[in-house]
């Protein structure tokens, strides 16, 4: 077989627009394969945010999920099938607030609340003695914390994507004869600001304690002598099953390396959500002057 260079000019030519249109299309077959990937995790996703839009409310995210799988099998879907979809949407939900928002505003709907509606303890105990500043509450939900800390003198402000989470919040400080400044927001549309707070609250949200980006935005808010009070689920990061909410302690430790710890604790207790004892990450961390 002769090489390209000694084909006659209109042979090579039809040659290379064929090699050329065979190279174009090798390359259009991965984005195309990709798109359909992305096409049907979408449809999942919005099928389950269509579903959770019409249930009745639940105490908490468990439920909500196992409901969601039984529908699934319910309709004549493989386990497997069903067990893919239920990936899919858990990985969806670690960056797509539009599912957080739905699923928090079903949850924060329950007349019999599956979380403790009490101000958490680790933050109680932060504050005690403590003279009241501007405190941030991060992912504020129905105000149990925000609502306790106005109380004591604080100039609370929080953030949720949960629209009914903020208005049960604004009716419990009514009640409560107090103020809060609350920013139907995510994490990353809220602005933190500039040496702005004295405390920051943070409980069991999906946020990334551990990213030095994250803690430098945390500290860079805060004023000097600031708090930040975190408390979480717990598990080594990269473990089997990990909730969307666990934070790795050894992780969260060396992540606040450049605060005064004032207090860290692994421990199982019960949490502020859920109804059995288990592992969770506390800690109590003051920016340095």
């Amino acid at each position: 077989m002769p090489g390209i260079s000694t084909m006659c000019p209109n042979l090579r030519r039809q040659f290379v627009s064929v090699a050329v249109s065979f190279v174009l299309g090798c390359l259009l077959v991965e984005p195309t394969g990709l798109a359909f990937s992305q096409t049907a995790d979408e449809r999942v996703w919005q099928q389950f945010l269509q579903w959770l839009s019409t249930v009745p409310p639940a105490d908490r995210p468990a439920p909500l999920f196992e409901q969601y799988q039984a529908r699934l099998l319910a309709e004549g879907i493989s386990q497997a099938d069903a067990n893919d979809q239920m990936a899919v949407i858990r990985q969806m939900l670690r960056t797509r607030t539009d599912g957080w928002r739905v699923m928090f505003n079903n949850i924060y709907s329950s007349q019999t609340p599956g979380f403790n509606t009490n101000p958490n303890a680790l933050l109680v105990s932060a504050v005690e003695g403590r003279k009241p500043g501007r405190a941030l509450d991060v992912g504020m939900g129905q105000g149990r914390n925000a609502v306790f800390l106005a109380m004591k003198g604080w100039d609370v402000t929080g953030f949720d994507v949960s629209d009914e989470g903020l208005r049960i919040a604004q009716r419990n400080a009514e009640r409560a004869g107090v103020k809060l400044n609350a920013v139907l927001q995510s994490d990353e549309q809220f602005d933190f600001g500039a040496a702005r707070w004295d405390l920051i609250v943070i409980t069991y949200e999906p946020v990334p304690l551990t990213i030095a980006s994250y803690v430098k935005k945390l500290s860079d808010s805060l004023r000097g002598g600031g708090l930040v009070v975190i408390e979480s689920f717990a598990s080594e990061s990269g473990s089997f099953n990990r909730r969307l909410v666990d934070v790795d302690p050894k992780q969260l430790r060396r992540a606040f390396e450049s605060f005064r710890i004032l207090h860290f604790e692994e421990t199982f207790a019960m949490p502020d959500w859920g109804n059995e004892r288990t592992r969770l990450a506390r800690l109590i961390a003051e920016k340095k002057e």
